[in-house]
């Protein structure tokens, strides 16, 4: 077994980190979101007011699906203010199968089902508990229990969930 010079493995070393950052900087969160899903991390977010944790069950796009004690959480990837890895797994994460492609897309899916939501609301936090009755290009149109109709913009829609009956 050859022997290396030593400024040999230190140059190597720093060779491996700067290139372990560059792919850092060349990712954006829905790679972060696919990764987590990927290793099965446990983790906390942060949007629109809440905090949920739980270890994602499907991402796509500009969506994660967060199980949670609360039930499933669609987030809108775009609108999580933080993410947090409280607990780092090597293995036992999921594949990418299925599911929505997009944030828009799954509201969609529980627009089509008619699921009453509770809907995450950033800026100012805020949420509401309604029924999307339609998902338009930039805005949804949410219905509450009481008839009053809300017309929310996606990019302030930041996460639902479903209301637990």
């Amino acid at each position: 077994m050859s022997r290396r010079d030593p400024d040999d493995r230190a140059e190597d070393e720093a060779y491996e980190e700067l290139a372990a950052r560059d792919l850092l900087r060349g990712r954006d969160l829905a790679d972060v979101a696919l990764e987590l899903l990927h290793r099965g991390d446990e983790v906390a977010v942060q949007a629109a007011g809440r905090r949920f944790t739980g270890t994602l069950i499907h991402a796509a796009g500009n969506v994660a699906c967060l199980g949670t004690a609360l039930g499933t959480v669609d987030l809108h990837v775009d609108s999580v203010t933080t993410w947090q890895v409280l607990v780092r797994h090597r293995r036992g994460g999921l594949g990418r199968a299925g599911g929505a492609t997009s944030f828009k897309a799954r509201l969609r899916e529980h627009e089509a089902v008619g699921t009453m939501l509770h809907l995450g609301v950033a800026s100012p936090d805020d949420t509401l508990v309604a029924r999307l009755a339609a998902v338009a290009t930039d805005h949804v149109v949410a219905d509450e229990p009481d008839g009053s109709r809300w017309f929310v913009p996606l990019v302030r829609l930041a996460w639902v969930l479903p209301v637990r009956t």
